[in-house]
């Protein structure tokens, strides 16, 4: 229907990703009422009250940029109409997608350019090739389009495209060639509306930024830290089977629920928030059409190579009287690490005396301690230094250290680990 590249967005945003991580789970941490009340009421999904959804349905709409609106509007009219005012409608209406329109005809005309998207300052222009940091969309044509949907999916658009042609006195003469295409013009119109999506991307994040930021949105944070730590799109899915399980469902409904799988699986994978093992396990006593459909959507995803790096808060890792230890670790810190003279190598001092006093949880990785620190503090510390230290200290400090570094660390450590070990 339409190519886009995030791989680059993403990259340009995934310096910003780590520092939200941490602004959600410090909020969370904070507000554990708030969200337990909201994981509530997801429960509650299951007993048909859909009152969140409501919520979050209202909250997302009030960020759709005016425009936007417009065109959704103006999509709905022409796709209600009979198919001989159709013609009519798309010649009368020559701003339906506003400001964007030329550039969009161009570009479904010409399936060689690209409509590149600027994601901060919200300038869209038409480019011959992929651009650095731009989101990009590519027209297809409505063949290209129907040969990428699944089979179920072309099956459910020519029954609808044959409950159009019923309305004509003429559709008993419509071959079978020309029912195809008449399936590709609703694809046609299913291109228009991606690719005017696209362009009102940036106004949508404006506003969504504004909410969550400037606004400090509740219900945001809570949808934020139930996607992205919770296994909230898994969530989701059980509520979806769960309703196929329960109730018997038409075919309509039944394409409906299955695209919404689809787009979880995919999501939740470009997110980074799920695996396909994860996903595997989840799915083990589902609906079979889910379970196809999970399968499917699995099949054509790509794996992600490397360790994910997760963001934790020292409130994750410390073990026993957490309050009390922060407060012993923002006086270590003080005592021991020089941020002007960049003296950081201590750090790894402070992990061993906690990992000692059986304070912290065990097998801590170096960086994700350190990265817990760094967000405790609000400050940026040197990780190669500690880290260094660090290794050294695990395998033979003595041969890796000369011996007055050797006693000085091993008494920071001993002095420590008794301080830590007196918190009940």
């Amino acid at each position: 229907m339409f190519i886009i590249d995030y791989t680059k967005i993403f990259n340009m945003f995934s310096r910003h990703k780590e520092n939200t991580d941490i602004i959600i789970r410090t909020w969370k941490s904070e507000n554990e009422k708030e969200y337990d009340d909201f994981k509530k009421r997801i429960d509650k999904i299951f007993d048909n009250d859909l009152s969140i959804l409501l919520d979050m349905y209202k909250l997302m709409k009030e960020c759709v940029p005016p425009e936007a609106q417009s065109f959704y509007d103006w999509l709905l009219n022409l796709l209600t109409q009979k198919l001989g005012r159709t013609r009519n409608l798309l010649k009368k209406e020559k701003h339906w997608a506003g400001k964007y329109t030329e550039k969009i005809e161009k570009c479904i005309k010409n399936k060689q350019l690209l409509l590149g998207i600027n994601l901060k300052t919200g300038e869209v222009d038409i480019y011959t090739s992929c651009q650095k940091n731009l989101l990009m969309v590519r027209s297809g044509t409505p063949s290209e389009t129907w040969d990428r949907l699944p089979l179920y999916m072309k099956s459910y658009i020519i029954d609808q495209a044959n409950k159009l042609l019923e309305q004509s006195k003429k559709h008993l003469n419509f071959s079978r060639l020309k029912r195809k295409k008449t399936a590709e013009a609703l694809a046609f119109f299913a291109n228009i509306f991606y690719l005017s999506h696209a362009v009102f991307m940036p106004g949508f994040m404006a506003n969504l930024y504004d909410k969550t930021i400037e606004r400090q949105e509740s219900l945001l944070y809570c949808m934020y830290y139930f996607v992205v730590f919770d296994h909230g799109l898994q969530t989701m899915f059980k509520i979806l089977n769960d309703i196929i399980s329960k109730d018997d469902i038409d075919g309509e409904n039944l394409v409906f629920v299955r695209n919404c799988v689809h787009m979880l699986v995919h999501e939740s994978l470009q997110l980074d928030v799920e695996n396909k093992g994860t996903w595997t396990n989840a799915v083990n006593d589902c609906n079979p059409e889910l379970w196809k459909e999970v399968m499917c959507a699995l099949s054509k995803a790509k794996g992600k190579r490397g360790k994910k790096k997760t963001i934790y808060l020292l409130d994750d890792l410390l073990k026993g009287n957490v309050e009390s230890l922060k407060k012993l670790i923002e006086e270590f810190i003080e005592r021991y690490v020089d941020v002007g003279e960049k003296n950081f190598e201590y750090l790894a001092c402070l992990l061993f005396a906690l990992i000692k006093a059986e304070k912290i949880k065990k097998n801590i990785e170096y960086m994700t301690f350190h990265r817990a620190i760094e967000a405790f503090k609000k400050c940026n510390y040197g990780h190669d230094t500690p880290q260094e230290l660090y290794g050294i200290l695990k395998k033979e400090p003595k041969e890796g250290l000369k011996e007055n570094k050797y006693k000085k660390v091993q008494r920071v450590i001993e002095e420590w680990s008794s301080i830590f070990k007196e918190v009940k």
